[in-house]
């Protein structure tokens, strides 16, 4: 993966919307505010018009529309379960995705994806721990098996050689994080070391951090960015939520909300069940890569602030092998 463009690259005007709009069945357009939020995935604007509020979404990356009507139909799945998440809207032809080539600069983006839009609270990873292993039990259930390829991102070390290179590059670089990436990257690139293949693979969402796990003003949990689910191990995916949701800023276990977490989990139906460091591999595996993203970026000279401020939020909630052994004993109680 790669840094996100700057604001510049994820634009839209008016005759944008109108041809999103028209294409969409959306209606006549009153008004395109954004973009409303920005990251690694793409943009977020809000188009209004007579028929309601909706959610644009541009990728940063051109995608498949095969792949997205994958992902949409696990969405769709889950929103029937019970899962709260906003609706995928289609365009006239029944498509997900529309390309805005037309006209268009080469640089600027050539596609956007519809949603119904949904007013969220901001990021909060202290949200109800028991609602969100509730919605990942349900995601779980209705996740279908598979022997599809697990994309590398979640199943690739990033190795000892490269940290250590990537250390050394800080250093000389005189990078705010080198002193403090130096003295971690010895216990992380020994970590990886417990990291192994996944196995049970089911369609999971991939990407349950708080940024995609948001409350609403009327207090419901809700699941958005689904363009990632694909091939991955529930227990896996079950450790990375646990990750997310039951540590603290320093990356200590909240016991008490990892047990409320999978309590909910467990009352869902939910399959998965941790029992050794290997059932992190998956969360090892993308925090490393996106640890390494900001480190690059920041060498590259590119978005230097979200660079450091990457660095810095995966070095204060790091995953240690003292993090890995309080989730395994809360799951072994809960179990």
């Amino acid at each position: 993966m790669s840094d996100p463009p700057g604001n510049g690259d994820l634009m839209l005007g008016r005759s944008d919307a109108a041809t999103i709009a028209r294409r969409y069945r959306l209606g006549p357009v009153t008004a395109l505010t954004g973009p409303t939020a920005t990251g690694l995935q793409g943009a977020v604007w809000r188009l209004s018009t007579t028929e309601g509020d909706f959610a644009v979404k541009v990728p940063v990356r051109r995608q498949d529309e095969h792949e997205m009507r994958a992902s949409a139909a696990f969405a769709d799945a889950a929103i029937a379960a019970g899962v709260f998440a906003p609706t995928a809207v289609r365009t006239i032809e029944g498509d997900l995705l529309t390309d805005l080539a037309e006209g268009r600069p080469a640089l600027e983006p050539t596609q956007v994806r519809v949603y119904d839009w949904v007013d969220l609270d901001e990021a909060d990873p202290g949200i109800d721990p028991g609602a969100v292993g509730q919605l990942l039990g349900v995601l779980h259930r209705v996740g279908e098996p598979t022997t599809a390829p697990v994309d590398p991102w979640y199943t690739e070390i990033v190795g000892e050689r490269a940290w250590a290179e990537l250390a050394r590059a800080a250093l000389d670089g005189a990078a705010p994080f080198a002193v403090d990436l130096a003295a971690a990257t010895a216990s992380v690139s020994d970590l990886e070391k417990v990291v192994r293949p996944p196995s049970g693979l089911r369609i999971c969402h991939r990407d349950l951090w708080g940024d995609n796990v948001r409350t609403t003003a009327g207090g419901r949990v809700c699941v958005i960015d689904w363009d990632n689910a694909g091939p991955a191990d529930p227990a896996g995916e079950l450790a990375m939520v646990l990750t997310e949701f039951a540590t603290d800023g320093v990356g200590s276990v909240d016991v008490c909300r990892a047990r409320r977490l999978l309590d909910g989990y467990l009352a869902a139906g939910g399959p998965a069940r941790l029992h050794a460091p290997a059932d992190f591999s998956m969360v090892l595996c993308v925090l490393g890569h996106i640890l390494e993203l900001h480190v690059r970026a920041w060498l590259r000279g590119e978005h230097l602030a979200r660079s450091v401020a990457g660095v810095a939020e995966f070095l204060d909630r790091r995953v240690t092998a003292c993090t890995i052994d309080a989730l395994l004993a809360v799951g072994a109680a809960a179990s």
